[in-house]
């Protein structure tokens, strides 16, 4: 029996969203007109106790969402999973808006939910992987057999997973990931992994002052040619903060560079500020990714 929400996870260097789900950040498209929860009231469970519903309806109320009527009944769901309910169904949805000429608009939203099995984890397979043992997967979920299976914590494995792998130089990984109910109350997840090639690293270079430049250049511990470790830049560059300029960020003063054929990497650390060194990082970047993964994060 298929679970109602399968999942389908594409990570290259940045973590691709559900298949099935929406985007659950409440700060998403902010153009787009947006309402307000006011208060939320839930019927039709039969299962859930009066604390989890005061958990679910309070993770809603008092936030602010899209103004679409499926994107809220999936938060909905969401919650409900976040509760360990995976084939959670919302019925009903009324949305009642009390002040349409506000914005964001305030509404009274009523939910009628059919919640179904209280599902807990029976396993996790994994298969496609060869550089890490599944028992090195699997050791990254913060959740264990017989647990209730919550969504935050599955969803919490896969980051670590992300991180896992890219550790060991396996930038172009994806994961194919779908859950199913092995009986009618206990959920199984499977992983396909796909590693794709193992990153080494190839040159790093600092662009800014002369003097600090060669003060870091010195400090770079990851040598050419041993296996790119994707979490080590963070920390060299937390290590060496006191050497960087006020304002710096990881985000806009580094640039990652793959050889795809020759399966390397180079790091750009640029120390000031330069518009022209960030239009050519955007310039060289490439996704190395087959083309059938590449359409999947589309």
């Amino acid at each position: 029996m298929r679970c109602v929400h399968a999942w389908v996870f594409v990570v290259a260097l940045l973590f691709a969203s559900c298949r099935a789900g929406v985007a659950l950040s409440a700060n998403e498209s902010a153009g787009e007109r947006k309402v307000i929860v006011e208060s939320f009231v839930i019927s039709g469970t039969q299962a859930v106790d009066t604390a989890e519903l005061a958990e679910i309806t309070g993770a809603m109320s008092g936030s602010t969402f899209n103004d679409d009527t499926d994107e809220l009944g999936e938060r909905i769901r969401h919650q409900f999973q976040e509760h360990g309910y995976f084939t959670a169904e919302v019925k009903k949805l009324d949305i009642k808006v009390l002040d349409p000429l506000a914005n964001p608009k305030p509404v009274r939203m009523e939910a009628e939910v059919s919640e179904g099995p209280l599902c807990r984890l029976s396993g996790i397979d994994f298969t496609g992987n060869h550089a890490l043992s599944s028992e090195e997967l699997r050791a990254s979920f913060p959740i264990k057999t017989g647990d209730v299976a919550r969504r935050s914590k599955l969803a919490g494995g896969v980051m670590r997973l992300r991180t896992l792998l890219a550790a060991r130089g396996f930038l172009d990984f994806t994961f194919v990931m779908g859950d199913h109910l092995d009986s009618a109350s206990t959920v199984k997840l499977d992983i396909e992994v796909q590693e794709g090639p193992q990153y080494r690293m190839d040159k790093l270079e600092i662009t800014g002052p002369p003097e600090v430049a060669g003060k870091l250049q010195t400090k770079w511990e990851l040598d050419s040619g041993s296996i790119f470790d994707a979490s080590y830049v963070k920390t060299f560059l937390d290590s060496n903060s006191s050497l960087l300029p006020a304002g710096f960020s990881e985000a806009s003063g580094v640039a990652l560079f793959k050889d795809c054929s020759a399966a390397t990497v180079s790091v750009h650390i640029h120390l000031t500020d330069d518009p022209q060194h960030a239009a050519l990082d955007r310039a060289k970047q490439v996704d190395c990714r087959p083309p059938a993964e590449k359409k999947k994060s589309d």
